[in-house]
């Protein structure tokens, strides 16, 4: 235990036992809990595809209402950002094959955050999104890569999908260098919590567009 951790130390976040962020036994309690559901429907899947609703490239640890959810919360709405890398270490885990560009598949795999509202980071003191995105890339190997900007801080929480979908069009849009993205083998975009997938799909576009070969849709917890 460094010096730090002894005037401030870390409590894990689901026990309280003191030491780390998330103790080992909670650790592996949480991936028991894995849902492995669809970003858009819901509907549990085995690998990257739903047979529910065919939704492509798409993974969830689980939902809103379990404790996947209430740590993504906390670490968005608290600043907990001691809870980065736990959460980060659980996606990697948890997530299916990621293949070429995965780790042990010898590709370059780049990791994608979505964009915070700036307003929101500098009210929270941080970017969640972007904190997960790091620690992900440190564990897997990759590279984080800013490749999306918002281009505005409208909110969408209340929203319906139709006024999402169309709200996302107009939010995003491609960040400098992102022409680089041919350079990588697969591209996971990451965000914390999703409703609709809306913003999702525009992310997915732009990336699209822009070249990347294979993107993998990767958010913590699903509202419903």
């Amino acid at each position: 235990m460094n010096l730090l951790n002894l005037v401030l130390p870390l409590y894990c976040a689901r026990c309280g036992r003191v030491g780390s962020a998330m103790c080992e036994d909670c650790m592996a309690k949480t991936l028991r809990e894995i849902e492995n559901c669809c970003v858009v429907c819901g509907n549990y899947q085995a690998g990257w595809r739903c047979p529910e609703c065919g939704a492509d490239d798409t993974f969830a640890f689980g939902f809103l209402a379990q404790p996947i959810g209430e740590l993504a919360a906390r670490l968005k709405l608290k600043s907990a950002r001691h809870l980065a890398r736990p959460l980060a270490r659980l996606l990697a885990e948890a997530m299916p094959e990621i293949g070429a560009g995965g780790r042990g598949g010898g590709g370059r795999i780049a990791i994608v955050p979505v964009p915070t509202a700036k307003s929101r980071a500098r009210e929270r003191g941080l970017d969640h999104t972007r904190l997960v995105a790091q620690e992900l890339a440190r564990i897997t190997g990759g590279r984080m890569c800013i490749y999306l900007e918002r281009k505005n801080d409208d909110l969408q929480r209340g929203k319906s999908k139709a006024e999402r979908k169309k709200q996302s069009e107009k939010m995003f849009v491609a960040g400098v260098g992102i022409a680089n993205v041919v350079s990588f083998e697969t591209v996971i975009l990451y965000d914390d919590i999703t409703t609709t997938g809306a913003t999702l799909d525009e992310c997915t576009r732009i990336l699209r567009e822009a070249g990347a070969k294979n993107v993998r849709r990767v958010v913590l917890a699903k509202t419903v």
